[in-house]
Formats: structure tokens, C-alpha cells, sequence
């Protein structure tokens, strides 16, 4: 499966080691990791967890709550030297990811891609009404299982949304 066990900090070991292997397999010398998954909840900036980089470390190796995976990898990635682009809205770069990040001279970016259903639908909105067609209603249906829209329901991970 696609799901990693143990603890944060094993998770960011295993995660190192996976970029790692990798690079070397493949006969790499840069490797950017983009993360693409689901909304995450939105986490909360706390001091002493996730408001600096040395925090942050501390608060994985503990196994604080409020680090997210797309935190972990963020964080896997700094410390390998990889860029990291952030495709969902989650706030991922809390300050300590920032503050790594700057400390290590590696790239972060992205808040959220907007590459789902909405974008489609806002473009095609605004060419059908520049083609002169008054829009009266959309409607969507997901054919792949609406797991965004069902992640999307809890009030949590939409936070995450409504801010981006």
C-alpha cells in the first residue's frame, strides 16, 4: 500500500531514505517533490511546535498531532536538499517549514494548484459568457468517487480550502 506506518519521525526517516534511494537509482542529481494529495486539515500555529524549525524537528521526533504529512514531506524534502511545490491548499508552510527551508537554501512554493472541477468550470464560464451564452446553472458530477468532496465535508479540511 501507499500508506506509511510508525511514528512522524519514522515516517520523515523513511521518507528521507525513499528520496535518497531514488536519486541514486536513477542516477539523479536534483529531485523535486511535489505533493498532490487530498486537503489536509488546517493545523494551527503553535508555539514551541511548528512555529520554528528546531521546533518542528522536536515536535516530529515527539509526534505532535499538529504536524501533517504534507508537513512531513515538506520537511523530508528541505532536509534532502529538494525543492518541494505544494499542490493543495493545506497551510504546509507553517513558519518552521519557512524557516528550514531558508536555513538550508531550498525552494518551496505553491498553495494550492486550483486544477480540479472549479478551474475547469470557471474557465468555461467565462468563455461561454464572452462567446455571448448567458450561463443559467452548472452542475458537476464525480465520476471517480467525490473523495475530495467527501474529504472537503469536514469542516476542518475545508477551512484549508476556504483560506486558499
Amino acid at each position: 500500500t501507499n500508506v506509511l506506518g510508525g511514528s512522524k519521525q519514522d515516517q520523515l526517516d523513511r521518507i528521507r531514505a525513499d528520496i535518497r534511494d531514488f536519486k541514486r537509482s536513477n542516477g539523479l542529481e536534483t529531485v523535486l517533490l511535489m505533493w498532490t494529495a487530498n486537503t489536509e486539515r488546517f493545523c494551527e500555529i503553535q508555539e514551541g511546535v511548528n512555529d520554528s524549525a528546531v521546533n518542528l524537528l522536536a515536535a516530529i521526533a515527539r509526534g505532535e498531532d499538529e504536524i501533517s504529512p504534507s508537513t512531513i514531506f515538506a520537511v523530508a524534502s528541505i532536509l534532502e536538499g529538494c525543492c518541494y511545490i505544494n499542490g493543495s491548499p493545506q497551510n504546509t508552510f507553517v513558519p518552521g517549514v519557512v524557516e528550514l527551508a531558508e536555513e538550508r537554501a531550498v525552494g518551496i512554493a505553491g498553495d494550492d494548484f486550483k486544477s480540479g472541477q472549479t478551474k475547469v468550470k470557471s474557465v468555461l464560464v467565462d468563455f461561454l459568457i464572452s462567446a455571448g451564452i448567458k450561463v443559467r446553472s452548472i452542475a458537476s458530477y464525480n465520476h471517480l468517487g467525490n473523495n475530495d468532496g467527501r474529504n472537503l465535508s469536514d469542516p476542518l479540511q475545508f477551512r484549508s480550502k476556504e483560506i486558499s
